[in-house]
């Protein structure tokens, strides 16, 4: 896509677009640690009618690389720009963040963040608890983990991003290193994108959760559902995950999206950061 059209088609504010809440507690349960409590064995993706109107841009970003190899190059492969977060210090994380900047897509460090729950975070885990020393050094070693990284955004916290001071050391850290952020909105009460526009640092907040539930015909709504608020407000953001269904279902749709005047953008690509 030309650089002139996706400037055109980009909103002036487009991290200020109004997220589909989606409930917390569903979302946490299938982000745990890089793979789902149970992801259903996939069927062939179904027909997808896509709502019709003007041109816009889909930024999609695939969380949850690093543990699983094949999957991971399952996404890495899929056409399209699109952006891939890598857990941190994971055994195929390095790996498949140097296949993806081969192939053109973004890299995000998919940093794991407290929840209310108190769920297991792994390593490279960031909780309230720790000092802003303690917070800085844990981050930069997860940033240090991932090759070409050019952004953050976070594994599950619904707790951290209600603090305001942790999301200020972290915005200030990705400042100094010149990388934005992007807000998963795991709570709806987060302050991360807003520590962000008080850093004055790039960022984007996620419209639409792809996969909650990963089966075929779920993901063909809410992928609908995305479309439709990219074509009334610009553009929108999708999180998915390296789910069996989700890889068929874009493998098979992404194809399609540029002739219905759906352009996928990487998160640098629309913050302009290249």
């Amino acid at each position: 896509m030309r650089p002139g059209l996706l400037l055109a088609l980009l909103p002036a504010a487009a991290w200020a677009l109004h997220p589909l809440e989606t409930p917390q507690a569903s979302l946490e349960a299938v982000t745990l640690i890089g793979a789902p409590v149970s992801a259903p064995t996939p069927i062939a993706a179904p027909d997808v009618a896509l709502p019709t109107g003007q041109s816009a841009i889909l930024v999609i970003i695939i969380d949850d690389l690093g543990n699983q190899l094949k999957e991971g190059r399952q996404t890495v492969s899929l056409p399209g720009k699109i952006s891939i977060a890598v857990l941190p210090h994971t055994p195929h994380g390095a790996q498949l963040a140097k296949e993806a900047h081969r192939s053109g897509k973004d890299v995000l460090l998919h940093a794991p963040m407290s929840t209310l729950d108190q769920r297991p975070l792994g390593p490279g885990g960031l909780t309230a608890e720790l000092s802003e020393a303690e917070f800085r050094t844990t981050l930069g070693a997860a940033l240090a983990s991932v090759p070409h990284v050019q952004g953050v955004n976070n594994h599950m916290g619904s707790d951290l991003t209600r603090h305001t001071e942790p999301m200020r050391w972290l915005m200030a850290e990705l400042s100094a290193r010149q990388l934005y952020f992007v807000d998963s909105r795991t709570n709806k009460n987060t302050v991360a994108a807003a520590a962000a526009a008080t850093a004055g640092l790039p960022h984007l907040s996620r419209q639409v959760f792809l996969d909650n539930v990963a089966e075929p015909a779920a993901i063909a709504e809410r992928f609908r559902a995305a479309v439709d608020q990219a074509r009334q407000q610009g553009s929108a953001v999708v999180i998915g995950h390296p789910y069996p269904a989700t890889i068929a279902f874009l493998q098979d749709v992404l194809p399609q999206l540029e002739e219905q005047g759906i352009h996928l953008a990487t998160v640098s690509e629309v913050l302009a950061l290249h």
